[in-house]
């Protein structure tokens, strides 16, 4: 692929998550000096004046705002630290713009730390997507419970996905995995991952772990609980996916890489509001600033 091609990247939210995925956008941007970036944007109304605000953080970037609506996919209540907005990246197919055939979709609870060109650049041999082995739900009883091959014992995470769209729509996969959403909404714990799962069973890219560091990975009493092949193994992560519900900007939550987020956030208009909001103030913000200098010694 041509250094100089346009990198497409979705992100999916509501007004809430809109700081939060400003900070996503900021560490990209810091990371990929150069980059010809395109950011689509899949809401549910995000207002001129805060999408202004989103966009400051990519100074020169092109942005497409996609508005979803209650047409497009299946009603879902907010579960636990899920909202309705993870089934957005479902509407990818039908929103994104049509010269868009390739996509790097981030949850907004992520923070990039590498180069995203050295993931758009991954060669997925013909798969519909790439994605890294999810850490926590087991493959083998996702597998028996939905009756699917043995064989291909593989279960991803959907919070990093890079998508073939041009193969993804031809063979209508995400439309299936709304299908599958809608037919299984009181049975499904992961919405839209476990529907994808489905779809996507034996036929989907793995990427390194780097690319989608989930908490599992990354936290000592839990690395000692996963198996070998879901580590990073020294690795530094790449693009750090704060899984579960403690995210970085909660104060009662632990995560070693949460300066991170801070640390991007401050590239965007948001900062003094949400550490306003969540009553993280400069001694706490200062706390999470000596954990991660000692993670990264």
């Amino acid at each position: 692929m041509s250094a100089a091609e346009v990198i497409n990247i979705a992100l999916g939210i509501d007004r809430g998550y809109a700081p939060h995925a400003a900070a996503v956008i900021a560490s990209v941007v810091r990371h990929a000096p150069g980059a010809d970036l395109r950011f689509v944007i899949l809401h549910d109304g995000v207002e001129p004046e805060l999408r202004a605000r989103v966009e400051a953080a990519a100074p020169g970037a092109r942005f497409d705002w996609c508005e979803i609506s209650d047409a497009d996919l299946p009603a879902m209540a907010n579960r636990e630290h899920f909202s309705r907005a993870i089934l957005f990246r479902l509407g990818l197919a039908k929103h994104a713009p049509a010269d868009c055939t390739r996509m790097l979709y981030l949850d907004a609870d992520v923070i990039v730390a590498a180069d995203v060109r050295g993931l758009w650049n991954t060669d997925l041999g013909g798969a519909p997507i790439g994605a890294v082995i999810d850490c926590f739900v087991d493959a083998q009883a996702f597998a028996a419970r939905w009756g699917l091959p043995s064989e291909a014992l593989a279960y991803f995470n959907s919070g990093i996905l890079l998508i073939d769209l041009e193969r993804v729509r031809a063979e209508r996969l995400f439309s299936q995995a709304i299908d599958f959403t809608v037919a299984h909404i009181d049975e499904i714990y992961l919405a839209d991952q476990d529907a994808l799962n489905f779809v996507c069973w034996g036929r989907w890219a793995r990427l390194e772990n780097v690319w989608n560091a989930q908490r599992h990975m990354v936290i000592a009493s839990l690395i000692a609980q996963t198996p070998h092949e879901r580590q990073l193994l020294g690795r530094k992560p790449a693009i750090i996916h704060f899984t579960g519900p403690e995210k970085p900007w909660l104060p009662e939550g632990y995560h070693p890489w949460s300066w991170l987020y801070w640390e991007n956030l401050r590239r965007t208009p948001f900062f003094g509001e949400v550490a306003s909001r969540y009553g993280m103030g400069p001694l706490k913000r200062f706390m999470l600033w000596q954990r991660h200098l000692r993670r990264s010694a």
